[in-house]
């Protein structure tokens, strides 16, 4: 594999962010109360957690982000044992940290536990010295509820000497008054088609999704598969169903890749589009998961992660197996989608 993308796909947390409150179901912290006035002054759209923008939290994230990134600037390059600072930004204990990444030596993906992560972040900035800690323009600052907030960001990093270009989910959940890092998933900003036969690591076992929230996410997601199953080929006037899952607005983000391997975020209409044109006209004959690797962590009652690795097999193009990240958002009862990042399992072997 090249240097730089060796480099890429071993990058691990970088910007750490701050976000809102600490309640089970209700909007209590600050900023939540002062959007929540806003949002009724705007009217009855502003009134939604899915449009609502939670600005002293967004605030908030951003000077967090400014503070990791001084630490890790500082730290980096000093040895494994200096990077506490770092790891003290995620919360290993409070709920399953997940993360989605990619082997240094083999460009496998993998889904990698709290241990891992730690181990990973402490060998990566404790053994390279990171000179340039900045993104493609502002990171996107999404916040439900006040407590859970989703960044995405395109990296534009200097690590050890080599520029790093990734695309970046990191999802932030308020627990305590403190802002935790609870889920990464990174991929490189381009990517070519797959040399390597290896498959990622998946766990021995299925992770438990017994408590009625999760069962609530699970259902939804099932539907959505019996929408492509049944739907898919059929034209794209004809994925209306699929797309009422989604709760598009400003907030809404996508990592996804074109056909030619190049990455990019991707907007309400563009998720839309490019989901009514893939689907419709693609029939789709499995849409499956790779054992044991769905989980579904819920985060204060209403915001609910959903990571995965593919097994879809669609006409015409074959198998997709990709590590793919759901987040999803509840409103007026319903579980909708509000950010997606999808990249392949394979990184090609160079």
């Amino acid at each position: 594999m090249k240097t730089k993308q060796v480099l890429a796909v071993m990058i691990t947390s970088l910007f750490l962010l701050y976000g809102c409150s600490n309640n089970q179901d209700s909007i209590a912290e600050s900023g939540s109360i002062e959007e929540s006035a806003s949002a009724k002054a705007s009217g009855s759209k502003g009134s939604s957690v899915i449009h609502q923008t939670y600005k002293q939290a967004q605030q908030e994230v951003l000077v967090t982000f400014g503070a990791i990134g001084a630490s890790i600037m500082a730290n980096s390059g000093t040895g494994p044992e200096n990077m506490d600072e770092l790891i003290s930004f995620h919360d290993y204990e409070g709920y399953t940290f997940t993360e989605f990444n990619y082997d240094l030596f083999t460009g496998v993906g993998h889904s990698y536990t709290a241990e891992e992560n730690e181990d990973n972040e402490r060998a990566l900035f404790g053994g390279n010295e990171v000179t340039k800690f900045a993104t493609v323009g502002d990171p996107k600052v999404a916040v439900y509820y006040g407590n859970v907030a989703n960044v995405t960001f395109i990296s534009d990093f200097i690590v050890g000497g080599n520029q790093v270009d990734l695309l970046i989910t990191l999802l932030f959940v308020k627990t305590k008054g403190k802002w935790k890092l609870v889920h990464e998933h990174h991929s490189p900003l381009k990517v070519d088609p797959s040399t390597g036969t290896e498959t990622g690591s998946y766990p021995i076992k299925p992770a438990d999704l017994s408590s009625p929230a999760q069962q609530e996410v699970l259902a939804t997601f099932g539907a959505i598969g019996a929408s492509i199953t049944a739907n898919s080929g059929t034209g794209p006037e004809n994925m209306d169903e699929l797309i009422s899952f989604h709760a598009y607005g400003k907030k809404f983000t996508e990592f996804n890749y074109d056909p030619d391997g190049n990455g990019y975020s991707f907007n309400s209409e563009e998720n839309e589009t490019n989901e009514r044109a893939f689907f419709g006209n693609n029939k789709v004959t499995q849409f499956a998961a790779k054992a044991n690797t769905v989980n579904i962590v819920v985060y204060h009652g209403n915001v609910a992660n959903v990571t995965f690795i593919s097994d879809f097999v669609v006409e015409g193009v074959g198998p997709i197996n990709n590590l793919i990240t759901l987040l999803f958002v509840k409103t007026k009862g319903k579980w909708k989608l509000v950010h997606e990042h999808h990249s392949p399992e394979n990184l090609p072997i160079i």
